[in-house]
C-alpha cells in the first residue's frame, strides 16, 4: 500500500507542477480565444493530460527496469553464477514493490513476473522458503502450466514433509490437467508420500490407474499398502492387490484372501475372483483364516430382516426433554434481545446526539419496549402451556414410527469420519439420499456410507446396480436399515 501511495504522490506533485507551468504560458491565450469564464477547461484537459502522461512514462520505466533484471539474471544463470541471477532478480523485485508502477500496471504485471520468478526458482538446485512461495502463488492462479506444475511436483517429491498449502496446489495441478498421464501420477505419487486416503486422493488413484496400464511396480506397492492400511475392499482394490501379488508383494495377500471372503461375485470381478481363488487355494488353512480375519466388516453383506423393537420413552426423560426445550427458548429469547441491545445502543446514542430526533426516538423507544415486553409475555405463556400438557400426550408425539424401508445400500466403509463425510457431501450434492452410520467391529470402527431407503431387498438391488452402472459407486450390498 505505501508503494501505491508514493506512486500516486509522485505523478501528483509531478502534474502539479509540469500542468501549473503549462497553464501559466498558455492562460492568456485560452482567455483571449474562451474568455476567462471558460479558463477552466483546458486547464482540467491539461492537468489530466500531465497525470495520465506521467503515469505511462513510469509505468515504462519501471517495465523497462525489470525486464532488463530477468533478463540479466538469466544470463547469469545460463553461465552458472547463481549468486549473480539471484541479486538481478532482487533487484527486479525492488523495482516491481517500488513506486514505478501504477496499481492496474501491477496487476498486470504480477502474472508475467511470477512466471518468470516461478521458472528461475525451480531451476535452483533447492527451494528456498522464497522460492517457494512464490511458485505456490503462480500455480494457485495457473494450475494448469505444464511446465511449472512438472517441475514444482518434481521438486516437492524430493521433499519429506509437505504442508497444507503444498496439498491445495496438488489438488489444483490435479483437476487442472486430468488428461496429463505423467502429471497425475506424479500427483499420486505426491498423495501416496503423506498416505492420504481422502474422496480427492482416492478419485486420483483410479483416474491414474486407469490411465496407466503399466504402473511401476514400487507405486504399485505403494498403492495396494495404503488401501490395506484402510482396509479397503471392492473390485478395483482387488486388482491393486492381485497386481502388487504378482509383483513379489507378500503384504498383499491380506487383501487378496478378505476380498475372496467378503466380495460378491458379479460380471465385472468373476475373473479377479477366479484368480484371487486360485492364489489362495496354495495358501495353508490356518493362515488362511488368519489373514481373512484382519478386514473384518462390522456386518455381513447378507443379513436377515429384523424389526427394529419400539419402546417409548419415559415420563420422566419426556419431562426433562420438555424442561431442556424451554430453557434453550428461554436462552434464545434473551440471546437475541443481548444482540438488539448491542446494536441498537450505540445507534440510539449517536441518534440522540442529533437533538432534532430526540422526541421521535423516546416514542419509538417506548413502543419497542412495550412490543418486547409482549413478546417476552407469549413466551412465557407458550413454555408454561407446553410445562403443563399431560405426559402421556407428550409421550404419544413423540413415540417412534414404524420402519417401512427395512432395506439400504451401504456404498463404502471407512476407518476415519472425516473420509466418510467427505463421501456422504458428494453423493448429496448429486441429489442422493445418502447418510453416515458408525458401527463397531471386532478390532476397528467403521465408518459407513450408505443411501436411501428401500421397502424390498429387490428394490435395493436394483438401485444399487443402477448408479454402479452410471458410474457414482464403485460397488454396493443390501443391508438393512437400522434407526
Amino acid at each position: 500500500m505505501s508503494a501505491i501511495l508514493r506512486h500516486m504522490t509522485l505523478r501528483l506533485w509531478t502534474t502539479a507542477l509540469g500542468g501549473s507551468l503549462i497553464c501559466i504560458a498558455f492562460l492568456p491565450f485560452w482567455q483571449r480565444i474562451l474568455g476567462i469564464a471558460a479558463s477552466w477547461v483546458p486547464v482540467l484537459l491539461v492537468l489530466g493530460g500531465c497525470f495520465a502522461l506521467m503515469g505511462w512514462i513510469m509505468n515504462r520505466v519501471g517495465l523497462m527496469s525489470i525486464r532488463r533484471q530477468v533478463a540479466e539474471a538469466a544470463v547469469w544463470e545460463r553461465a552458472g553464477m547463481v549468486s549473480e541471477a539471484g541479486a538481478a532478480v532482487e533487484r527486479a523485485k525492488s523495482v516491481y514493490d517500488g513506486f514505478w508502477l501504477s496499481p492496474l500496471q501491477r496487476r498486470r504485471s504480477a502474472q508475467w513476473l511470477t512466471l518468470r520468478l516461478a521458472r528461475y526458482y525451480l531451476a535452483q538446485p533447492v527451494l528456498h522458503a522464497e522460492g517457494r512461495s512464490a511458485v505456490l502463488s503462480y500455480l494457485r492462479l495457473n494450475p494448469a502450466d505444464e511446465a511449472i506444475a512438472f517441475g514444482w511436483l518434481d521438486m516437492a517429491l524430493r521433499e519429506e514433509t509437505h504442508a497444507a498449502e503444498d496439498h491445495d496446489v496438488a489438488e489444483r495441478i490435479g483437476a487442472a490437467l486430468t488428461d496429463n498421464a505423467q502429471i497425475q501420477r506424479m500427483v499420486m505419487q505426491f498423495y501416496l508420500s503423506d498416505s492420504r486416503s481422502d474422496f480427492e486422493a482416492m478419485q486420483t488413484y483410479r483416474r491414474v490407474w486407469q490411465l496407466h496400464a503399466d504402473l511401476p511396480v514400487v507405486l504399485v506397492r505403494d498403492l495396494a499398502h495404503m488401501l490395506l492400511s484402510e482396509a479397503c475392499l471392492n473390485n478395483w482394490a482387488l486388482q491393486v492387490y492381485l497386481k502388487s501379488h504378482a509383483g513379489g508383494d507378500v503384504d498383499s495377500l491380506e487383501g487378496i484372501a478378505a476380498a475372496v471372503h467378503w466380495l460378491r461375485p458379479t460380471a465385472e470381478n468373476r475373473k479377479d475372483l477366479s484368480a484371487a481363488q486360485a492364489i489362495i487355494d496354495g495358501v495353508d488353512e490356518g493362515l488362511r483364516r488368519k489373514l481373512t480375519q484382519r478386514i473384518a466388516f462390522p456386518e455381513p453383506p447378507a443379513e436377515e430382516t429384523r424389526e427394529p423393537r419400539i419402546s417409548p420413552p419415559r415420563a420422566s426423560s419426556q419431562k426433562r426433554v420438555d424442561i431442556g426445550r424451554a430453557a434453550a427458548s428461554l436462552k434464545n429469547g434473551l440471546g437475541w434481545l443481548t444482540s438488539a441491545l448491542h446494536v441498537g445502543i450505540p445507534l440510539a446514542r449517536y441518534l440522540w446526539a442529533l437533538g432534532h430526533v430526540r422526541r421521535a426516538i423516546v416514542w419509538g423507544a417506548v413502543f419497542a419496549s412495550l412490543g418486547l415486553l409482549a413478546i417476552a409475555g407469549w413466551r412465557m405463556i407458550d413454555l408454561r402451556q407446553n410445562d403443563t400438557e399431560p405426559a402421556v400426550e407428550q409421550v404419544a408425539v413423540q413415540a417412534t414410527p414404524p420402519v417401512v424401508h427395512p432395506f439400504t445400500i451401504q456404498v463404502a466403509a471407512y476407518l476415519k469420519p472425516e473420509d466418510a463425510q467427505r463421501m456422504v457431501d458428494h453423493l448429496n450434492q448429486q441429489n442422493l439420499d445418502a447418510f453416515l452410520k458408525k458401527a463397531a467391529g471386532s478390532n476397528r470402527t467403521w465408518y459407513q456410507v450408505k443411501v436411501s431407503h428401500f421397502a424390498t431387498r429387490g428394490e435395493a438391488q436394483v438401485y444399487g446396480e443402477t448408479l454402479k452402472g452410471e458410474g457414482i459407486i464403485d460397488d454396493f450390498y443390501v443391508t438393512n436399515f437400522i434407526p
